[in-house]
């Protein structure tokens, strides 16, 4: 089971879009804390989109990537 990022409704793992609101299931996370000394380096964030660390306050691999690109 998955849970809607925008509407919070369960959806069956085997639907690849929300049965209430239509948006495409999330894609499996591969962000990060950036900070190799962070005990929590290699752990895979559940939210793509996170942009700090919650345990050591690094950027995280993805918002590390945006701030890259400007």
């Amino acid at each position: 089971m998955w849970v809607c990022n925008r509407c919070d409704t369960e959806n069956s793992d085997t639907h690849g879009y929300c049965i209430e609101c239509g948006i495409p299931k999330p894609k499996p996370s591969d962000n990060h804390c950036s900070n190799p000394d962070c005990e929590h380096h290699n752990e895979t964030l559940e939210n793509p989109e996170q942009k700090y660390c919650g345990f050591c306050g690094a950027m995280t691999t993805y918002w590390k990537k945006i701030e890259d690109m400007c």
